[in-house]
């Protein structure tokens, strides 16, 4: 299964995503994947910036918005291309904190 870059922010500033997670990289990032409810690829964005509990949407450090369809949940798309990324970003350890990114409440909705 290839791996492709994705286009610029500005022809897809927005991305709804299902079967997500909230991942946390060593290098102290979070970043969403899961799968494009477009054409079902995973995706993985860049550097969480903030996140609106109340409607599940998130912007990153790119700009663009990823709205979170659904629960929390696992694909094999999303895990592949995220293996993938990791080893691109030299990532050593991560860990799931959807759950804990869900309990979380902050007044000015900031990671």
């Amino acid at each position: 299964m290839p791996i492709w870059s994705i286009g610029p922010v500005e022809s897809e500033p927005e991305v709804s995503i299902a079967k997500w997670k909230v991942i946390e990289i060593d290098a102290g990032t979070r970043h969403f994947i899961g799968l494009d409810e477009r054409d079902l690829t995973g995706r993985v964005s860049s550097a969480i910036v903030a996140f609106d509990h109340e409607t599940l949407r998130g912007k990153t450090l790119s700009g663009r918005v990823y709205q979170l369809v659904g629960s929390p949940g696992t694909s094999d798309n999303a895990d592949y291309v995220w293996k993938r990324w990791c080893e691109a970003n030299e990532v050593r350890s991560f860990s799931d904190v959807s759950a804990q990114l869900l309990g979380r409440v902050s007044d000015d909705n900031r990671m």
